[in-house]
């Protein structure tokens, strides 16, 4: 199975979550970014992957962020990535997720780790197909919101 190009964004300036570290001037978004880089290195999705590093990706609460995104995939946003223990369980995840249609992990085959650390995700690109076939392997409520959604244009009446 060929892998889809895919890019991951990682926050460089978020301070650790860690304050004992942050008072140290350890860990944070570059240390996080090392641990995510040396890891990607080792998988074999390494070729399709884009790593980049952002000054920001907002929700500042949430230290420690990442995202994955690929046009044909849901994209995703994790908060709360920790260099010393996330790196591994975020790569087993996007591994996962490229290998899955529409790139969905439903929360009992998460990696433990990320089960509660995903603070957003982004439909696709191309969503509509998605909602469209039954026999893609999307859960049920996608069906139903995409039937909730229609067609709205700016300026005209629902």
């Amino acid at each position: 199975m060929a892998l889809p190009e895919f890019e991951l964004h990682v926050c460089k300036t978020c301070a650790d979550p860690n304050i004992e570290r942050r008072r140290n001037g350890e860990g944070g978004g570059e240390a996080l970014l090392a641990a995510i880089r040396t890891e990607v290195a080792a998988r074999d999705f390494a070729h399709v992957c884009r790593l980049m590093a952002f000054e920001c990706l907002g929700a500042c609460q949430r230290r420690g962020r990442v995202s994955i995104s690929c046009h044909d995939k849901w994209g995703v946003v994790f908060g709360g990535l920790y260099d010393r223990t996330d790196a591994k369980p975020l790569c087993d995840y996007i591994g996962a997720w490229l290998r899955r249609p529409w790139g969905e992990i439903v929360k009992k085959e998460r990696p433990a780790a990320l089960r509660n650390k995903i603070i957003g995700r982004i439909p696709p690109g191309n969503h509509h197909l998605n909602c469209s076939n039954p026999d893609a392997g999307q859960r049920p409520n996608q069906m139903i919101s995409a039937v909730a959604i229609g067609n709205i244009r700016i300026g005209e009446a629902p």
